[in-house]
């Protein structure tokens, strides 16, 4: 890894960090300090839903272009929830591992969705930490960047890249922390140790202004919740005042916190995953509106105690994932506005 060394010195960093932030405008995070949160969950429908909207742009005529998963986590469980787990794809993360921490091509599996590509995760992306840190010893922040370097050279061929990556590691957290402009912290649990993840996410987002200026949490949103009358209940109001003041501590805004939230619904949830079906296409199977390769309507989805999918509360779930997708995505654009901005 000897193109780190001429990188090691500050003046030289920083000039390297200035040419990769416009080229990483597109990049949004999922993540959040501690397991169980519904990271991947959330990258894997945002993703989706993006996707969803170039095919219909494709089909109106419009330019479109992909858009791109990417799984840090080693346990891999986009695979599950795209359905490419033991197929002659997973590679169980080698490639993608091997493209960051040693130039190898990087390769993506086109079209696991419409217009959705991703790269596969697995047990190899565990020891992506460890080539970190040993090269961090020598070049210090440089190594950090490495996933950045890589997405700023493909960026252009996306609409967006979404970068799911795991809370377990610091090292981790920082190579993608420096790759992605834009943060979408989801939240699953109301205890003590989600808001103390929160906190983590925030602290290390300060530690890596240096290699990347531009980072900023665009969206703080919330999975798993009831609605009433499509309404939050109580428990939900109350942990949106705690993070609102968290964030105020913290001397950031608390209209981070996203106001509609993705419903309480573990067993389709479930049967997304059991599927390997986003919230949306359940929701068109369900309704026998999603087709195969010959036109004929995929087989309705069932739970994993046989019973089929209803095909409106898929239909329930589908919706609020297009809203907490638009939200976002609105906010990321508003966000790129003022980062453009303050370039100009």
């Amino acid at each position: 890894m000897s193109q780190f060394t001429a990188m090691t010195a500050p003046d030289r960093l920083q000039e390297l960090v200035g040419q990769l932030r416009p080229r990483l405008r597109n990049v949004i995070g999922v993540t959040i300090g501690k397991g169980g949160e519904g990271k991947t969950t959330t990258g894997v429908n945002l993703g989706y839903m993006l996707a969803q909207e170039q095919a219909h742009l494709a089909d109106q005529g419009h330019e479109a272009k992909p858009v791109l998963y990417i799984e840090l986590d080693s346990n891999g469980n986009g695979r599950l929830d795209l359905k490419i787990l033991g197929g002659k794809y997973d590679d169980d993360g080698h490639g993608f591992v091997g493209a960051v921490t040693e130039d190898k091509a990087f390769t993506v599996v086109k079209n696991v969705k419409p217009y959705l590509d991703m790269t596969v995760g697995g047990a190899a992306n565990a020891g992506l930490a460890a080539e970190i840190s040993r090269l961090a010893g020598k070049h210090v922040q440089a190594p950090y960047l490495m996933l950045a370097m890589l997405l700023a050279q493909i960026s252009h061929h996306y609409a967006w890249i979404i970068v799911d990556f795991s809370p377990g590691d610091v090292s981790v957290q920082r190579l993608g922390l420096a790759a992605v402009t834009h943060l979408v912290t989801p939240v699953k649990n109301s205890d003590d140790a989600m808001l103390g993840g929160l906190q983590t996410v925030a602290n290390l987002v300060a530690d890596v202004r240096l290699i990347n200026p531009e980072l900023g949490i665009a969206a703080i949103g919330f999975l798993g919740f009831k609605k009433v009358a499509g309404e939050a209940t109580g428990e939900l109001d109350i942990l949106r005042v705690k993070i609102e003041l968290l964030l105020e501590e913290a001397e950031l805004d608390p209209s981070l916190v996203m106001r509609d939230h993705i419903r309480d619904s573990r067993g389709l949830a479930t049967a997304c995953r059991n599927n390997g079906m986003p919230a949306r296409e359940l929701a068109l199977a369900a309704n026998e509106m999603l087709m195969d390769e010959e036109g004929n309507a995929v087989p309705r989805p069932r739970y994993t105690n046989s019973r089929l999918v209803e095909p409106d509360k898929a239909l329930d779930l589908a919706e609020d994932w297009a809203t907490f997708t638009s939200d976002v995505i609105k906010r990321v654009v508003d966000r790129n506005t003022e980062l453009e901005g303050a370039v100009a």
